[in-house]
């Protein structure tokens, strides 16, 4: 009998070598298997990363977007105001016209959003004193400046130990100031009183009662010290430009030639080419100065920065 292959004749180390290179390149197919999961997980986290990189920048300009379109629309509210003012004013008689023509522009659009009958302007009245006010027949502004402080007192006490403690002797000065649109005075008294007390005082560093009401009726904004956004026909992108070239206080937009201001908008592109920035300077100098009266008077006659 002839024998072609003998298990017996095989060397000892053979049968150990020949299941570790069967296990060695199993072992190099998986690995190389896990080396392209590897990289492909490794290119999805990147293409994830670049997403989300890209959806935050997208956000951020939303928001800002955002923000621009809020500033807008303040102002459109404001210049409705003045127009509903400026209808009011066109149905006044000629001595009501002569009256309104004696006070500030901006009196007319307080006027027009606040009224003569809204007590919550006055430190120190909410909506439930104002119901209590008004059930006494004290209807507008006129009727409270002409109330005594013993008269109000007397009121409160009729409505129990919890009104006891409210001070109404600083209501019909405030009301007297509010009847003849003296809002600046107003503004001034409410800022050195502590919620409409007459036996204590602020420092005035807070927005009074009527401020508050004024920014969210939009009728003013309040803007944060150097925000070049209080300049109108300045939107944040705009804003981050002129931040780029070193121009982040309102002195030194005041103190930037018109043509240079051009200029960043020019190599800004196409997309600025509608910003005329000939009264930012102007402008600016006001906010730098404080005088927002003054800012705010101008800025009645600017669309979109520009003179009408």
């Amino acid at each position: 009998m002839i024998v072609l292959f003998d298990f017996c004749s095989i060397p000892w180390w053979l049968t150990w070598l020949l299941p570790f290179l069967l296990g060695l390149g199993i072992g190099w197919l998986i690995w190389g298997r896990y080396q392209a999961l590897l990289k492909e997980a490794e290119s999805k986290i990147s293409l994830l990363n670049t997403n989300i990189t890209n959806l935050e920048a997208s956000l951020d300009a939303c928001k800002k977007a955002r923000m621009e379109a809020e500033g807008n629309v303040s102002l459109l509210r404001g210049k409705m105001r003045e127009m509903e003012a400026s209808a009011q004013l066109g149905a006044m008689p000629l001595a009501g016209v002569a009256l309104a023509a004696a006070n500030s522009p901006s009196v007319d659009k307080y006027y027009a959003a606040i009224g003569d009958t809204n007590f919550q302007i006055i430190e120190g009245i909410g909506p439930k004193m104002e119901e209590i006010l008004k059930e006494n027949n004290i209807l507008n502004f006129a009727t409270l400046a002409s109330t005594s402080k013993e008269d109000l007192r007397t009121i409160l006490n009729k409505y129990g130990d919890k009104y006891r403690i409210i001070d109404p002797n600083t209501w019909p000065q405030q009301a007297s100031l509010a009847n003849d649109r003296k809002w600046n005075e107003l503004i001034e008294l409410q800022k050195a009183l502590d919620t409409g007390r007459s036996d204590t005082v602020t420092e005035g560093s807070t927005d009074s009662k009527l401020e508050k009401f004024l920014i969210k009726a939009g009728i003013i904004r309040r803007w944060q010290q150097d925000d070049l956004k209080a300049v109108e026909g300045i939107g944040p992108k705009i804003e981050e430009l002129l931040y780029a070239k070193g121009i982040k206080t309102w002195r030194a937009l005041a103190e930037t030639a018109v043509s240079t201001i051009q200029e960043i908008l020019t190599e800004a592109g196409s997309r600025f080419s509608l910003a005329d920035p000939t009264t930012w300077p102007k402008q600016a100098e006001m906010a730098a100065d404080g005088k927002w009266d003054e800012l705010h008077e101008y800025q009645d006659f600017l669309q979109a920065g520009k003179e009408k």
